[in-house]
């Protein structure tokens, strides 16, 4: 896992036309499920509720995808495609997986930015996060209420720097503390098969090729200097925040392991 710069605000999305012409599409959506939560709280309340899609769905996600890359942003494989998630969900949430699920969720927040991320479905699943929102704090359960007050036991990687939780021992994750460790389990990061081999793949093809250009640079191999060339840019794009996996690099690299 690896932090995600993406900027504080969302892209830009107004209506060019009618009723709600120069407001923020997003702003307009959040207060339509609002009051549609003040006029019938029981449809909320059974899960009944269908949530329209986010009307800048594709604008926010083109913004996520530019400087986040095509990959998910918890376990950092490669995605096709992916799709924006909520990190606190916004139908009904759960503590602890197996216990019955809290209903309403965070409705109010499922048109806000800073509440949606790109992931995988894998990362999505029931099976792995899916409604599940731990807490230690206080849980927020109307618009009013301060989520900060909450303390997330999931790593948000687009709020906080993950490595502070997770860090990697050749391609296997690490954790450096509770929350670390909860993430991982959660999220099956260890030892899931979509995951697993392809990160450890990416280990080895860094470390082999560093090994050759140390070869070359210490006269010990006399590769062709364009070869060479083609190394070195793959060492140095493998590292880069928007690659896959580049989190495990960086952390190998800090340790002297790369």
């Amino acid at each position: 896992m690896i932090k995600i710069d993406r900027d504080n605000y969302p892209p830009s999305d107004r209506y060019k036309i009618g009723l709600n012409k120069g407001r923020e599409k997003w702003r307009v959506f959040e207060n339509r499920v609002i009051n549609d939560f003040k006029d019938n709280p029981a449809q909320f309340n059974d899960g009944s509720y269908v949530f329209p899609q986010h009307p800048s769905y594709q604008v926010w996600r083109n913004a996520i995808v530019k400087v986040q890359g095509l990959k998910c942003c918890y376990c950092e494989k490669p995605i096709k495609n992916g799709d924006l998630e909520h990190y606190r969900p916004k139908k009904g949430w759960q503590q602890t997986r197996g216990t019955t699920i809290n209903r309403p969720g965070y409705f109010w927040l499922a048109y806000r930015w800073r509440n949606l991320l790109l992931s995988c479905n894998d990362c999505n699943d029931s099976s792995t996060k899916g409604n599940l929102f731990p807490i230690s704090g206080t849980r927020a359960i109307t618009p009013r209420c301060n989520l900060e007050l909450e303390n997330m036991l999931f790593i948000n990687p687009y709020e906080e720097e993950p490595t502070n939780h997770i860090s990697f021992y050749k391609s296997d994750p690490i954790s450096l503390g509770a929350r670390g460790q909860l993430t991982i389990e959660t999220f099956k990061l260890r030892d899931r098969g979509d995951i697993a081999s392809s990160r450890k793949d990416r280990f080895e093809m860094y470390k082999n090729a560093k090994r050759l250009i140390d070869y070359a640079e210490t006269g010990h191999i006399t590769p062709p200097s364009s070869e060479l060339e083609k190394l070195k840019i793959t060492l140095r794009k493998a590292s880069k925040k928007a690659e896959p996996f580049s989190g495990m690099i960086r952390e190998n690299k800090k340790k002297g392991l790369l």
